[in-house]
Protein backbone atom coordinates (compact mmCIF):
# COMPACT_ATOMS: atom_id res chain seq x y z
CA UNK A 1 0.00 0.00 0.00
CA UNK A 2 2.87 2.34 0.80
CA UNK A 3 4.32 1.66 -2.64
CA UNK A 4 1.08 2.75 -4.30
CA UNK A 5 0.96 5.97 -2.28
CA UNK A 6 4.59 6.69 -3.15
CA UNK A 7 3.93 5.98 -6.83
CA UNK A 8 0.89 8.25 -6.74
CA UNK A 9 2.95 10.99 -5.08
CA UNK A 10 5.73 10.60 -7.68
CA UNK A 11 3.23 10.77 -10.54
CA UNK A 12 1.61 13.90 -9.11
CA UNK A 13 5.00 15.56 -8.70
CA UNK A 14 6.00 14.63 -12.24
CA UNK A 15 2.72 15.96 -13.62
CA UNK A 16 3.16 19.20 -11.70
CA UNK A 17 6.71 19.66 -13.06
CA UNK A 18 5.52 18.93 -16.60
CA UNK A 19 2.66 21.38 -16.18
CA UNK A 20 5.09 24.10 -15.07
CA UNK A 21 7.43 23.37 -17.98
CA UNK A 22 4.55 23.54 -20.46
CA UNK A 23 3.37 26.80 -18.93
CA UNK A 24 6.87 28.30 -19.17
CA UNK A 25 7.28 27.10 -22.76
CA UNK A 26 3.86 28.53 -23.67
CA UNK A 27 4.76 31.88 -22.12
CA UNK A 28 8.07 31.93 -24.01
CA UNK A 29 6.32 31.21 -27.31
CA UNK A 30 3.72 33.92 -26.69
CA UNK A 31 6.48 36.42 -25.83
CA UNK A 32 8.41 35.57 -29.01
CA UNK A 33 5.26 35.83 -31.14
CA UNK A 34 4.46 39.25 -29.68
CA UNK A 35 8.00 40.44 -30.34
CA UNK A 36 7.89 39.14 -33.91
CA UNK A 37 4.44 40.67 -34.42
CA UNK A 38 5.67 44.05 -33.23
CA UNK A 39 8.67 43.83 -35.56
CA UNK A 40 6.47 42.92 -38.52
CA UNK A 41 4.09 45.77 -37.75
CA UNK A 42 7.02 48.18 -37.77
CA UNK A 43 8.25 46.77 -41.10
CA UNK A 44 4.79 47.05 -42.63
CA UNK A 45 4.41 50.65 -41.47
CA UNK A 46 7.81 51.50 -42.93
CA UNK A 47 6.96 49.87 -46.28
CA UNK A 48 3.58 51.62 -46.34
CA UNK A 49 5.28 54.98 -45.84
CA UNK A 50 7.79 54.15 -48.59
CA UNK A 51 4.99 53.16 -50.97
CA UNK A 52 3.07 56.33 -50.14
CA UNK A 53 6.14 58.47 -50.88
CA UNK A 54 6.73 56.60 -54.15
CA UNK A 55 3.15 57.12 -55.31
CA UNK A 56 3.36 60.82 -54.48
CA UNK A 57 6.50 61.10 -56.61
CA UNK A 58 5.13 58.87 -59.41
CA UNK A 59 1.34 59.25 -59.51
CA UNK A 60 1.01 57.73 -63.01
CA UNK A 61 2.65 54.52 -61.89
CA UNK A 62 0.49 54.43 -58.76
CA UNK A 63 -2.69 54.80 -60.81
CA UNK A 64 -1.50 52.12 -63.24
CA UNK A 65 -0.75 49.66 -60.45
CA UNK A 66 -4.11 50.38 -58.82
CA UNK A 67 -5.88 49.88 -62.14
CA UNK A 68 -4.08 46.59 -62.81
CA UNK A 69 -4.81 45.39 -59.28
CA UNK A 70 -8.48 46.32 -59.63
CA UNK A 71 -8.79 44.48 -62.94
CA UNK A 72 -7.06 41.41 -61.50
CA UNK A 73 -9.24 41.44 -58.38
CA UNK A 74 -12.35 41.88 -60.51
CA UNK A 75 -11.45 38.87 -62.66
CA UNK A 76 -10.78 36.74 -59.57
CA UNK A 77 -14.08 37.73 -57.94
CA UNK A 78 -15.99 37.17 -61.21
CA UNK A 79 -14.50 33.66 -61.52
CA UNK A 80 -15.39 32.87 -57.91
CA UNK A 81 -18.97 34.06 -58.32
CA UNK A 82 -19.35 32.27 -61.66
CA UNK A 83 -18.88 28.85 -60.04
Amino acid sequence: MADLKQAEKDIKETLQREKEELKNTYNDVVKKLRTEGDRLQGDIRKEYKNAKKYVKKNPETGVGVALAGGIFLGIVIANILKK
